[in-house]
């Protein structure tokens, strides 16, 4: 597995903090435990430093020795927890699964969840139909908002300086996106008046995704729901079920 890579241009301030943050990646990416000299290899760390770090890591519980593999650590439970405080106590997560048990039942697909994360779209929860494929949509998975439908979906729900703003940092010329301002947005503006958005499924060729958002009763987004299936498979059988059950969601949010 190729090291983590190191932070771009300037000298990082905080060199413990992002110590602890590739000791966290470096055994996140692994598939099975990984010693302190192991670890201290992926990430490019003095062994010394690397076993100070893994201590305090140990006693906040957010890394834990494994039973089965001698003198190796893992991710502890601890930040799952933390991870699932931060997402998992919305109540649009709660409240998702009933409807989605009910769609998926409906368009044969698994129904996906996903929030806001800064710049990115993460699917928080997922719903899943035993008989079709995950199209390489899963819990975790984010996706920049201008590449994504549910991101896109929730950009379009949001006012014009917000999508400016995403736009000045993470598409504007000179990216490898290179959308003009005036493309993201009417764009963003056609995904608002159809109410779904539809775009190719990220890491899988040949699969497509459909979204659209969940609104608060002040029509901000809050998340979007998604389905993902196969290019040959018609999309309008989808789109009224999948806009029916976010207004179902939106509503029970109040």
């Amino acid at each position: 597995m190729n090291a983590i890579a190191p932070l771009p241009d300037d000298k990082s301030k905080a060199p413990a903090v992002d110590g602890a943050l590739d000791i966290l990646e470096a055994l996140t990416q692994s598939t099975l435990p990984l010693t302190l000299s192991e670890i201290s290899s992926r990430v490019g760390m003095p062994p010394a430093t690397c076993h100070r770090i893994v201590g305090t890591l140990l006693r906040r519980e957010l890394v834990v020795r494994d039973l089965q593999r001698k003198k190796s650590y893992c991710i502890g439970a601890r930040l799952f927890q933390m991870a699932s405080t931060a997402y998992f106590q919305q109540p649009v997560v709660s409240m998702f699964h009933s409807i989605a048990d009910v769609l998926k039942n409906e368009l044969h697909e698994a129904v996906n969840l996903s929030v806001l994360a800064g710049s990115k779209a993460l699917v928080v929860a997922n719903v899943v139909w035993p008989f079709s494929d995950a199209y390489g949509r899963y819990v975790g998975q984010t996706s920049m908002l201008h590449e994504d439908a549910s991101g896109k979906a929730i950009m379009s729900m949001q006012p014009a300086f917000v999508q400016k703003l995403y736009w000045d940092e993470f598409i504007h010329p000179g990216t490898s996106a290179g959308l003009s301002l005036e493309a993201w947005q009417q764009e963003l503006a056609a995904i608002k008046r159809v109410g779904y958005a539809l775009t190719q499924t990220e890491g899988a060729p040949g699969f497509y995704t459909l979204a659209t958002a969940v609104l608060n009763r002040r029509g901000e987004p809050l998340a979007a729901m998604s389905v993902s299936f196969a290019n040959n498979k018609d999309v309008r059988p989808h789109v009224t079920p999948l806009v029916q059950a976010c207004w179902q969601l939106s509503a029970r949010l109040g």
